[in-house]
């Protein structure tokens, strides 16, 4: 989103408004009337008419984040508002004219979303204007000294502090972490040491410690990762026991879908039941995950 927001600012439709939506964060059956609006009656719960995002972008900037979440049935829709410029509120029957200017951002492969019938081939053409990669910061640790002093100003104006400053050790250090968290976790990290330091340079020893802090328990969460590695190791014992007896046709195919039981359907709790979420987290589309749901007989529940 910071990158979409820098596109806009430096675009001629700066002195407009900027409408942001997260695709994947809105319940799928949602989402249409969140970008098209809607009209009074239109559905249960509709007691008045509601203009969607479009309408509130228009003669402006819409950025549409997690585009690769959109079901094909709604790329469809998207795609028409795209070729026609002009939209259609949920339960309406008028025509509504649209100037927008469309800012997509997806984590995911949209090229392969294409290929595996996805993601529809003509709507992502038609958004490809452009594009900006944003490689991870690990990818990028040219930019952390740059970053760095950037913060280092930003947060030392936040808490009145005379000169921020950092050690060259202490850059050192901050260049060789893998960053998992990419810039915002940087960003955490000196404003945790600038608050520990109070005017002295940052060091090394203080971003370690801050470092720490911010990396929410990752001690722990190696240990809780050797303990599924126990667990993942018992179930591929067990079922290559099964496969020998002749239990079963498969250890493989019985592994993964143990697997991908447990792992849907503690992705589904821990979304609240909000698929476009889960799907999100694992990296699929709702499409896929879906699917796979009905397969396992699993509900979104």
């Amino acid at each position: 989103e910071l990158i979409a927001r820098a596109l806009f600012q430096h675009g001629h439709r700066a002195h407009k408004p900027f409408v942001a939506v997260n695709c994947a964060a809105i319940p799928e059956n949602l989402l249409e009337s969140e970008l098209f609006g809607h009209e009074k009656g239109a559905f249960t719960g509709a007691t008045s008419t509601r203009i969607g995002k479009f309408e509130q972008a228009h003669n402006a900037t819409l950025f549409l984040d997690e585009i690769g979440d959109l079901d094909l049935s709604l790329q469809a829709k998207l795609l028409r508002v795209l070729q026609e410029r002009q939209i259609e509120r949920v339960g309406g029957r008028d025509l509504i004219p649209v100037d927008v200017r469309i800012i997509a951002a997806t984590h995911r492969n949209i090229e392969q979303m294409v290929l595996d019938g996805e993601f529809r081939e003509d709507l992502l053409y038609r958004l490809n204007v452009a594009t900006i990669e944003l490689p991870p910061l690990r990818s990028r640790k040219e930019d952390i000294p740059l970053l760095a002093e950037f913060f280092l100003q930003r947060y030392g104006r936040e808490l009145r502090l005379e000169r921020p400053a950092i050690t060259r050790a202490g850059l050192r250090y901050l260049e060789e972490q893998p960053w998992p968290g990419n810039v915002r976790q940087l960003q955490n990290v000196i404003r945790k040491a600038l608050l520990d330091c109070r005017g002295f340079a940052i060091d090394r020893p203080d971003l370690q410690r801050s470092l720490h802090e911010s990396s929410g328990g990752f001690v722990q969460a190696k240990e809780r990762s050797d303990a599924f590695s126990d667990s993942i190791r018992e179930l591929a014992t067990e079922s290559l026991r099964r496969a020998r007896t002749g239990e079963i046709e498969s250890a493989h195919a019985a592994v993964i879908e143990d697997v991908e039981r447990h792992l849907f359907s503690e992705a589904l709790a821990k979304s609240g039941g909000n698929l476009s979420e889960a799907a999100r987290w694992l990296g699929l589309s709702r499409l896929t995950l879906r699917e796979k749901l009905k397969k396992l007989g699993l509900r979104n529940s």
